[in-house]
Order: structure tokens, then C-alpha cells, then sequence
């Protein structure tokens, strides 16, 4: 494949989302602004899962909000297949919305309490002309509940959202979406509210629809052995910005950024026989209002240096596309 002609299905240019601060300024007769997300740029392939990893606050619901159109950035672009997502909008929102779905943290905010999941299920195939009638479409949800291990199908479809569990409505909540063939899903921490003894099906029941499907997806999750299983490539955020990119194998196994090294070094480890020294990120994270010049990262990097603080660093780009925006690589072995 020629990569000089090729077209990335989902690609994110410059993205960003400032917010206007409206407490006391910090310099005066100079807007502040609190930056949310800060210049991302980012390519994700037919079938390919990124996962996107970082603390609370760092920005990862926010992009995922913007690729899905549910905000619109203060800068750059978002494309699929080449075509921006603002134009797509504009020409025909119904096609954008089925091209494009969100599955949300919280199953439960996620359906009409009113209705049963049998109403739930058959809106979006009426609204999109799925089926070609009612007897048709019902046949449909229940192939669909099947296929998804909930069973018996006729009974989950009488019953309202509350007489379920989490597992079973976030099962619902991805069935629902992938009605319409998307051919790009956001999950934004689809299992953090689930018992872990449901978690492990939720994640087998995305990697599988992505690979059926040929959909890219973006996982966005603070848990990083869980986005390490998930993830074809992993995508590391700190206040805003992408601190460090690579296949997810590398990222974890051989972190290039301070952050990525401190973040691993303090999760539990995938394979019990790693012994690695803990390595301690001082302070909160500092807010996004009016970050920088230097490194976001440097106020709480245990290598910071004076150099940190002036300029935000270049990204270093190892032979394999592994890449992190930090001045200091290469100083820790890394």
C-alpha cells in the first residue's frame, strides 16, 4: 500500500476544544481559556480498534464527543473516509448519525425508562427503513438479542430498562448501534460502571463486531490492561494533548513518555511474574485553563528539566511509528 496516497478511514486533524473561562482572569485584558483538548491529530483504519488511555479530566470524553459531532471543535477537523464530518453533517445528518454511534458510559442513562426494549429496538429500524415491516423488524431484534447471549430474546424484549442489568442494557446499547452498520464507533469507558464478571463479555463482544464488521473503533478507558487486551494501538493523553502513540503491545511493554512509564508502573501488571518499580506522579493534575508554554507534563515529571518549562517538546518517532512529544527520551533507557 502506497501510505503517500492513502486515505485513513477515520483521521483527526489539529483538533481542538477551548472553552471560555468566565472565573477571574489570570493576566489581565488576555481571555483565558480552559483547554479540553489541545491540537490532536490521529488516524484509525477500517477494523481497528485505538484505544485511548489517560487520567479523569485529560480530554478523552471530550474528543470522543467531538469525532461524533456532539460538540464542534474550536479548531481543525475530524474526516471519515476523507470527508469531513462538519460537511457530512450539513448534507445529511441521518446518513452521518448511522455512519457514526456513541456507546455511552452509563447503559442505564442510555434508554427511555418509558419504554420496553422491544420500542427501544424497533425505533431506530423504522427511522432508518430497516426491515419491511414491524413482524420483520421484531424478527430482527431478536436475532440480534440472540447472537448477543440474551436469552430468551422474547422475554427481554417485554421488559423495561430498569427490570435489566448493566451488562445486559450495555450489551443492548451496542446491539442497537450496530443496526445501522457504522462504520465508526465510539466507546467512551463502556464498562467502568459494569461488574468485572460481566466486563470480560462486553470487551469480547466489541473486538468481535469490530472485526466482523470492519469497523474502527476508539475506546477510550483509564484502565490500561483492559484498553492493552482491546486495542490494535494505544493513544496516550495528558491535559488535552497525545503524549505518546504506538501499537498497544509497545506502548505497554516499552513506554517512551515519563507519564506513560508512571501510569503503567502503577497499574497491576498483566503478567504476574513482572516486577517493576512503582514510580510516583506528584501533585493532581494541574487544570486546563491556560496550560503550558512547555511540557503539560512537566510540573509533575520526575525528570523534568529547566529546558521542560520554555517550549512544548517535538515528537520522537522510533523505526516501528512508536512516537512520544517528550525533550528528555533517551535519558531513562527508553
Amino acid at each position: 500500500m502506497n501510505k503517500e496516497n492513502h486515505t485513513p478511514f477515520v483521521s483527526v486533524k489539529d483538533v481542538a476544544m477551548w472553552y471560555p473561562y468566565h472565573g477571574k482572569r489570570q493576566q489581565k485584558g488576555e481571555k483565558d481559556w480552559i483547554k479540553a483538548v489541545d491540537g490532536v491529530s490521529i488516524e484509525i483504519e477500517h477494523g481497528e480498534i485505538l484505544g485511548v488511555i489517560g487520567e479523569s479530566g485529560c480530554g478523552k470524553s471530550t474528543l470522543g464527543k467531538i469525532l461524533t459531532r456532539l460538540e464542534n471543535p474550536t479548531r481543525g477537523d475530524c474526516l471519515i473516509d476523507g470527508v469531513s464530518t462538519k460537511e457530512m453533517i450539513k448534507k445529511d445528518a441521518k446518513k452521518f448519525r448511522s455512519t457514526v454511534q456513541i456507546v455511552f458510559q452509563n447503559p442505564f442513562d442510555t434508554f427511555t425508562p418509558r419504554d420496553t426494549i422491544e420500542k427501544i429496538l424497533l425505533r431506530p429500524l423504522k427511522n432508518y427503513s430497516i426491515g419491511t415491516d414491524n413482524e420483520d423488524r421484531r424478527r430482527i431484534c431478536i436475532e440480534a438479542l440472540e447472537a448477543g447471549g440474551l436469552r430468551p430474546a422474547e422475554d427481554i424484549l417485554k421488559r423495561f430498562p430498569h427490570e435489566l442489568s448493566g451488562g445486559q442494557l450495555q450489551r443492548i446499547s451496542i446491539i442497537r448501534s450496530m443496526f445501522l452498520n457504522p462504520g465508526f464507533i465510539v466507546a467512551d469507558e463502556p464498562v467502568s460502571m459494569l461488574d468485572v464478571s460481566v466486563r470480560a463479555d462486553i470487551i469480547n463482544m466489541l473486538i468481535e463486531l469490530s472485526k466482523s464488521k470492519d469497523a474502527a473503533v476508539m475506546f477510550i478507558s483509564h484502565d490500561i490492561a483492559l484498553t492493552r487486551y482491546i486495542s490494535d494501538n494505544i493513544a496516550v493523553m495528558y491535559l488535552g494533548r497525545i503524549v505518546e502513540y504506538g501499537s498497544a503491545d509497545e506502548v505497554v511493554k516499552s513506554p517512551m513518555h515519563p507519564y506513560t512509564q508512571a501510569l503503567i508502573s502503577n497499574c497491576a501488571s498483566i503478567d504476574p511474574e513482572d516486577k517493576q518499580e512503582t514510580i510516583s506522579i506528584e501533585g493532581e493534575p494541574p487544570t486546563p485553563l491556560n496550560p503550558g508554554p512547555g511540557c503539560y507534563f512537566a510540573p509533575r515529571c520526575y525528570m523534568a528539566c529547566e529546558e521542560c518549562y520554555k517550549r512544548y517538546p517535538e515528537p520522537v518517532v522510533s523505526k516501528t511509528g512508536h512516537w512520544a512529544a517528550c525533550a528528555r527520551i533517551g535519558e531513562n533507557g527508553k
